[in-house]
């Protein structure tokens, strides 16, 4: 039965790895749920104007150091994700998506209720340019959130890294031509047995510090 207490465990065995076992890969199946996870994470509407590219390819890995700023676990990892954000949306966007809800909750597409939220979606998104950047930009950290947590519990080290060059990494994969921008790198694998900081002892406030009882 599950426990509270397998998700504390698992929080204080998860630390941003520094270096991966190279010998080591995560098995596919594993992979799969974790790209399931990432499709159900909470996204604001529900859009998910996010995207993971995922790097298996060793060549295309070692093309990675120049921009990550000579951080090796971008080599040696098993698998390398690329989160993204989408670098617009628009109105076609919105009604791709308001279709696809209506055939997945099989409501009529031309019903009030549909085309409610319809209006409410676009307007939503009817905002400067600069803001629906972050907008979108702060949905790819709530994915990583549920990554990071859903690595930990099935033992996966991972580290995620905002440290490398975007614009970089976007010419390297072609992105932009997918409509997508680059975000966070989060190299995944399983730690070596040398990296001293799976060791290392987490500092953390203590609980009365860290909260404010209201």
């Amino acid at each position: 039965m599950f426990k509270s207490s397998d998700v504390l465990d698992a929080m204080k065995w998860r630390y941003a790895c520094k270096k991966f076992d190279t010998t080591k890969k995560v098995p596919e199946e594993i992979i799969d749920d974790l790209l399931q996870t990432i499709n159900l994470t909470a996204t604001s509407l529900g859009m998910q104007l996010l995207k993971v590219v995922v790097i298996r390819d060793q060549e295309l890995k070692e093309r990675f150091l120049e921009h990550a700023y000579k951080q090796q676990q971008v080599v040696d990892c098993s698998h390398l994700l690329v989160l993204c954000r989408y670098n617009s949306v628009d109105e076609v966007l919105v009604d791709e998506y308001v279709s696809r809800s209506a055939k997945t909750r099989n409501i009529d597409l031309a019903s009030p209720k549909i085309q409610g939220f319809r209006n409410m979606v676009l307007s939503t998104v009817s905002q400067p340019n600069d803001k629906k950047i972050q907008w979108m930009t702060n949905q790819v950290y709530i994915a990583l959130g549920n990554l990071m947590t859903a690595c930990a519990m099935m033992r996966i080290d991972s580290c995620p890294m905002e440290g490398f060059n975007p614009r970089g990494v976007d010419e390297l994969l072609g992105l932009h031509e997918l409509g997508l921008a680059s975000v966070l790198l989060f190299p995944i694998g399983y730690r070596h047995c040398e990296d001293v900081y799976a060791d290392y002892p987490k500092v953390r406030r203590s609980i009365s510090d860290f909260v404010v009882e209201l």
